[in-house]
């Protein structure tokens, strides 16, 4: 039985990737973000949308899953980085 891995943020860019690369080798992935997937269609073997500021959605997320990738962030895009410099 394949290793079971969450990857929180798995509609976002990295988040994509990384289910993508798990995916290939061999881990079954459940992604959750709050949004659907940006790019393409996700390649993860389920995937939620849930906001994970609530609790009740974590304890869902992280049911029956092995290690967990936390990628879930409150990006501004481009608007935020413009008025914010590093």
């Amino acid at each position: 039985m394949p290793t079971r891995v969450l990857v929180t943020g798995a509609g976002g860019f990295i988040g994509h990737h990384l289910v993508k690369l798990l995916v290939e080798r061999g881990y079954w992935i459940r992604g959750v973000d709050i949004k659907p997937p940006a790019y393409e269609p996700t390649a993860a073997h389920e995937f939620l949308l849930l906001d994970l500021r609530r609790w009740e959605n974590c304890l869902l997320a992280t049911q029956g899953v092995e290690h967990v990738y936390n990628l879930a962030a409150d990006m501004g895009g481009i608007g935020y980085i413009s008025r914010n410099h590093a």
